[in-house]
């Protein structure tokens, strides 16, 4: 079990939520008083006078994200293979394991050593003319312009597989099978399934459909459309365009993306987080 010491956690927040500053200035002091040396991110540094503050060069032991599946997916960029307790402040929270009134309850748990390490893999997308960009959910190469399709040759371990005519193709990883993947038509995949899932975003033709595929698989996406760049999407940021006849590849990352869990729930998750879930319930003007 990786154990957690009180010598290294960090508190992130979500930029656009006051809720999770609240939550997490609250937090921060109850850790100082069980003894923890807590560092901060900028947006909570701004709001409380501390001597810690956080670079990207400080060895973590404990994130503590307070926001929604967002601000974990922001987190990674920066802080990777380091375990994050996720705490709900956003919407769906799927990667979250707690909301804020049960923090204090986790916190105990984690002292007591009553957690796990759940690890998900990630996927490393290569370009010749871009540096290496690794991703928890997912790569999405579209149209630079929205509602254009694309041509996209596809290519499996260097073996040709289809060509593409649509809005686009997503490559998901079991983390990101529960994103845009899922909307897009693809299925769930569960954490310790070691594959990613290949997701036609509106294709031309129908006999084009998702495919679960082994994670340590190199596919290969080409554009092939002359006269319009593709645009490639990580984890939800476009990073660049993709010309005529420029490819990306995506693999498996050595990087992972770990959360400290205190039960085998995932099956639950999907059953409370995505099943139950209606945008309805988030209604203001109810």
């Amino acid at each position: 079990m990786h154990l957690i010491s009180k010598e290294s956690c960090i508190l992130i927040t979500s930029s656009k939520k006051a809720d999770s500053k609240k939550f997490a200035i609250d937090a921060f002091s109850k850790l100082k008083k069980k003894g923890y040396k807590v560092l901060l991110d900028s947006f909570l540094a701004k709001k409380i006078d501390d001597e810690y503050k956080a670079c990207k060069d400080d060895k973590i032991d404990l994130i503590m994200v307070f926001g929604g599946d967002g601000t974990i997916l922001k987190t990674f960029a920066s802080w990777k293979n380091t375990p994050i307790l996720g705490i709900n402040c956003g919407r769906v929270g799927f990667l979250s394991e707690i909301v804020p009134e049960e923090f204090e309850e986790a916190i105990n748990k984690i002292e007591k050593q009553e957690y796990f390490i759940e690890e998900h893999n990630t996927i490393s997308i290569y370009s010749e003319n871009y540096p290496n960009f690794s991703a928890v959910n997912d790569v999405l190469v579209a149209s630079d312009n929205v509602g254009q399709n694309l041509l996209l040759k596809v290519y499996v371990d260097g073996q040709y597989f289809y060509t593409l005519y649509g809005d686009g193709l997503l490559v998901a990883s079991c983390t990101g099978s529960s994103a845009h993947s899922l909307s897009a038509g693809g299925s769930l995949l569960m954490p310790n399934i070691n594959a990613v899932i290949l997701v036609p975003v509106c294709p031309f033709s129908k006999k084009i459909v998702p495919i679960v595929i082994p994670s340590d698989k190199e596919i290969k996406i080409k554009n092939l459309s002359k006269y319009r760049a593709g645009k490639v999407v990580i984890d939800g940021k476009s990073y660049y365009s993709l010309g005529y006849k420029e490819s990306i590849s995506v693999s498996e990352s050595k990087d992972k993306i770990n959360f400290i869990r205190f039960s085998d729930n995932y099956i639950e998750r999907v059953r409370e987080k995505l099943l139950k879930f209606n945008f309805d319930d988030l209604n203001e003007d109810k």
